[in-house]
């Protein structure tokens, strides 16, 4: 690079030497110097034109400019910045083959399309679980091809990723789990996947579950009410008693677990709902469950704190809000020690969420097992949850009841020290009594 400026300067010092004495000789200094420039800009002219000339052809290695000083040098920047262009090329193409080799290779249907809604890129399974053809249907409108509304209102969704069901638009027998998510420069990528199967297996399992349920119920009313006339036989030796006693307490279980199951049926079947409900006086309900559970189960074994705001009501089904909060409550009872106090917080977030917490001294949950808490059936300690009557069924129906109130519960635990559940509800649910009342 300095050799070339060196090159350049070179030649303004001998045009300017020969100007020198040029004007010494003829003693025309004004002409000397205008024919020293004149030179020079011609001569620079005739390097422009010929650089412009080169690159107006493709500015090819082979034909590059045969020069020197400056613009030998611009030559070989504007060679150079081609090469890394081609590179740069090359290694783009090189990741769009492999891209699109990604997108056809998903079992899932993928399509992207741009801010008209035009489809830029699909895949094979698109045409199998859209009807969308890759060859044919490039460059059309995603709502000219399937004209569902719902997909409509997925696109426009500003959530990313935002998720709906929808009926197949080639098979009205199958349901699509479709997904859209925000993807490059006003771009939108859609995919979407068959979940008939999983559907219809849930379907399933919950029929089995409301059948079961049903089915069993009777016969086992029928067993707790001759167990029952058993027990009030005055004739009974102690031993005979006690057995009794014990098949009466398991079918009371085995009743609770069926009354659970059912709820549980209950709440799948119903689904999230933004508009369910009406307004509950929450402050209230909770007071009366706890006032309930003083006088009950936790009569003498626990003290029970509260931290109440009066103000707060929420939009619900009172029969689950007090489901949700008397599973907490009894949670707490069962798994802290005697004598030990229990918190119960109904108060609202700086975020806007509501929420409602139970906080135990217990034995707390180890890390691990938190996840699994709402599962149906797990127990982290199967023989004391039998001792004390749980069905494992208590925190699965609170989350249901979460979900399908736009919340979702927050487990907090550590060995030794204790444990916090809360269930959050979402701002839309929850109101004051003044903003009621105006």
């Amino acid at each position: 690079m300095s050799n070339a400026w060196t090159i350049e300067i070179s030649r303004i010092f001998v045009l300017a030497v020969i100007a020198i004495l040029f004007g010494l000789i003829s003693g025309y200094w004004g002409l000397a110097i205008f024919l020293s420039s004149l030179v020079y800009v011609t001569w620079m002219l005739v390097q422009i034109r010929a650089l412009e000339r080169w690159i107006r052809l493709g500015a090819k290695n082979q034909f590059a400019l045969d020069t020197s000083g400056i613009w030998q040098l611009i030559v070989q920047h504007i060679v150079y910045a081609q090469r890394k262009n081609k590179e740069r090329k090359r290694r783009l193409s090189y990741m769009a083959r492999r891209f699109e080799a990604t997108i056809a290779a998903l079992p899932e249907a993928t399509v992207v399309i741009n801010s008209h809604r035009e489809i830029e890129l699909t895949n094979q399974a698109s045409e199998e679980i859209l009807g969308i053809e890759k060859r044919r249907d490039l460059g059309q409108r995603i709502d000219n091809l399937i004209r569902d509304p719902k997909l409509q209102e997925l696109i426009e969704s500003e959530e990313s990723p935002a998720r709906l069901e929808m009926e197949s638009p080639i098979d009205q027998r199958k349901t699509l789990s479709v997904t859209c998510v925000d993807f490059g420069e006003e771009q939108k990528l859609i995919t979407a996947r068959d979940i008939s199967q999983r559907i219809a297996v849930h379907k399933l399992r919950k029929a089995f579950i409301a059948n079961a349920s049903h089915e069993l119920r009777t016969p086992l009313t029928v067993i707790t009410g001759y167990l029952e006339l058993l027990e009030s036989e005055p004739d009974m030796s102690d031993m005979v008693r006690k057995q009794i006693g014990n098949a009466s307490r398991q079918a009371s279980r085995m009743q609770k677990i069926l009354d659970d199951l059912l709820t549980l049926s209950k709440l799948e079947e119903k689904g999230y709902d933004r508009e369910s409900g009406v307004m509950i006086d929450m402050p209230g309900l909770i007071q009366k469950l706890v006032t309930d559970f003083k006088k009950t189960k936790a009569k003498g074994t626990h003290q029970i704190e509260v931290d109440i705001d009066p103000t707060l009501q929420i939009k619900a089904v009172e029969s689950e809000l007090y489901s949700l909060c008397q599973n907490l409550l009894s949670n707490a009872v069962k798994y802290s020690p005697e004598g030990s106090t229990i918190t119960v917080r109904w108060q609202r977030k700086e975020d806007g969420y509501t929420y409602f917490s139970v906080t135990d001294n217990g034995e707390g949950v180890a890390p691990e097992h938190i996840s699994r808490l709402t599962e149906r059936f797990y127990r982290v300690n199967v023989n004391r949850s039998r001792q004390i009557g749980g069905t494992g069924l208590g925190l699965s129906i609170v989350k249901h009841i979460l979900e399908n109130y736009g919340g979702f519960l927050d487990i907090q635990s550590e060995l030794g020290k204790g444990s916090t559940f809360t269930a959050y509800f979402p701002k839309y649910r929850t109101i004051e009594y003044e903003k009621l009342a105006s």
